[in-house]
């Protein structure tokens, strides 16, 4: 029996295989080379974990501690200077409506640790970092660092909107550049995809 996707399908079916193959080559090629050509420590692509705070801008509430939640479920106690920038990045996207595919995180351990208890922090129960427990505590190193946006395009012809071009340029006059990933299928039969990565920390 013969099978064709209809149009829609093929293109829901695009979106899902570029998707993964940008994570694939971020962790398997970016990591790597942010690690060993730029001096990070660790780097962490999180999938928006930011969108729980969208209310604190609504309400003009602010608690660093639940952005360093972010973090911390990653095995890492973030300092203030990145907070600072996390939150200031997170505020441009909510106001302008704009949801990339991701934050990449570029760590560096600063040699201080924080001892934290699940009591005191909720957070720790959705730690996904064995090795870290000491006692009825669990001991974080602290890090500072540097963000940027990750975008994914698949497609040949696969563009930013407008919408996106207008916040991104927000963010990278505020020195925070943008990822973009994009993916093109080159053949399904010979599993020959190509990903062509661009860094913009000047206008896009």
């Amino acid at each position: 029996m013969q099978y064709r996707f209809k149009h829609l399908e093929y293109n829901g079916l695009k979106g899902v295989i570029g998707e993964h193959l940008a994570r694939s080559f971020l962790r398997r090629n970016l990591f790597p080379h942010l690690i060993q050509k730029e001096g990070w420590d660790h780097v962490v692509l999180s999938n928006n974990h930011y969108k729980q705070h969208a209310w604190t801008w609504r309400t003009k509430l602010f608690d660093f501690d639940q952005f360093r939640d972010d973090f911390i479920i990653h095995g890492f106690y973030a300092n203030r200077k990145l907070l600072s920038k996390y939150a200031s990045t997170v505020g441009v996207l909510e106001l302008n409506h704009c949801t990339p595919d991701g934050l990449l995180f570029k760590l560096k351990r600063t040699g201080k640790t924080r001892r934290l208890i699940e009591k005191t922090c909720p957070s720790i129960a959705k730690l996904r970092i064995d090795g870290l427990k000491q006692g009825n505590a669990f001991v974080l190193p602290m890090v500072g660092g540097d963000l940027e946006i990750v975008e994914i395009k698949c497609g040949r012809n696969a563009k930013l909107m407008d919408k996106q071009k207008k916040t991104y340029n927000d963010l990278i006059a505020k020195d925070v550049p943008l990822r973009l990933i994009k993916v093109r299928i080159v053949s399904f039969d010979l599993n020959r995809f190509l990903v062509e990565e661009h860094k913009y920390d000047k206008f896009v």
